[in-house]
């Protein structure tokens, strides 16, 4: 089996070190300054938050879209506001029979996919990788891969497995996509507070922030009569309540929450730090639009959105204190 990752940045190059690893057939298409840096490595570095440390073998590299001719699966890992032009290489490219597994953050950058020819499955990676440089990747925290069900499932499976982490099968992915969205809605907070992920948790105040963000998107489930899926090892719903808590009961309620890389860091974070344009409109964006559909009111994510927005444009500067974000919350009531 032939896999090809288009747009491979650092979970594409996490997840193309880790399949190489197994004894997977890789290719992974990349930016130019990408495929310099790996080259020059001569090989991807992959560590975790458990203490990982593993020299995969280079993958086959390549700069264009043209060698997606001779894929049996693609992983499109592109941020949400590429997935357009990646469909367009898609159609040009690619066999009309041949999967596309789409692994997004956010919700509604699927639109273009539905014009493909290809089968299409909707995915989600759901742990956090840092790029390190030097062909070095991070992982800072726990998940596994989660797709709508998947044809190819048991090949790809395989190599999963064999590179540590599962790749698991649901025929309710549109209730567990909105259960990842309510971990991810975290991303804008931590990219604010310019923190590690982990310090950032441990104030109380960006977790009430939190919480109300999460409580809109819960509202939205409700309405729509979603099943959250328990992702955690608390349930969707007592998440919101959980994070409120003093910050000496957090840490011993929520060990497993904590239990990230200390510098680990999200992807918000690193658009941000890079000069890229965020997924804010794909995640918190999401639960506002899905909010306005139902006649519901989002000011929490709203108002995130309006903070990342003014990053973005150079209007604000990141380093927010929880207090102040909760204040910009209370004006959008």
């Amino acid at each position: 089996m032939k896999i090809c990752i288009l747009g491979a940045g650092a979970i594409g190059c996490y997840l193309g070190g880790a399949l190489s690893a197994a004894g997977a057939d890789v290719t992974l298409i990349v930016r130019p300054r990408i495929e310099t840096e790996l080259k020059d490595a001569g090989q991807i570095h992959l560590s975790d938050y458990q203490g990982l440390s593993l020299d995969a073998p280079l993958p086959q590299l390549s700069t264009s879209a043209d060698t997606l001719v001779s894929a049996d699966v693609i992983l499109l890992t592109v941020k949400c506001a590429a997935v357009a032009s990646a469909t367009e290489e898609i159609a040009r490219f690619a066999r009309p029979q041949v999967p596309v597994v789409a692994l997004q953050n956010g919700i509604g950058s699927e639109e273009s996919l539905k014009n493909l020819p290809n089968p299409v499955i909707q995915g989600i990676v759901g742990f956090n990788v840092a790029p390190l440089g030097k062909g070095c990747f991070h992982r800072g925290t726990e998940g596994d891969v989660y797709t709508s069900a998947l044809s190819c499932g048991d090949s790809l499976n395989q190599y999963f497995s064999q590179a540590g982490f599962a790749l698991k099968q649901t025929d309710e992915f549109e209730a567990l996509r909105w259960a990842k969205l309510q971990l991810n809605l975290n991303n804008a907070i931590n990219a604010l507070s310019d923190m590690p992920l982990k310090s950032e948790l441990e104030t109380r105040a960006y977790r009430k922030v939190l919480s109300e963000a999460m409580n809109e998107l819960i509202a939205v489930a409700d309405a729509r009569q979603l099943q959250l899926p328990q992702l955690t090892r608390l349930p969707a719903r007592w998440l919101p309540k959980l994070i409120r808590v003093p910050d000496f009961l957090f840490r011993r309620l929520a060990s497993s929450m904590l239990a990230i890389d200390p510098e680990a860091r999200s992807s918000m974070w690193e658009d941000l730090n890079s000069g890229r344009r965020t997924e804010v409109d794909f995640i918190n964006g999401a639960v506002v639009r899905e909010s306005e559909r139902l006649g519901l009111n989002a000011p929490a994510n709203r108002a995130l959105i309006e903070l990342i927005h003014g990053i973005e444009t150079g209007a604000r500067l990141a380093g927010m204190s929880g207090e102040d974000i909760l204040q910009h919350i209370k004006k959008r009531r």
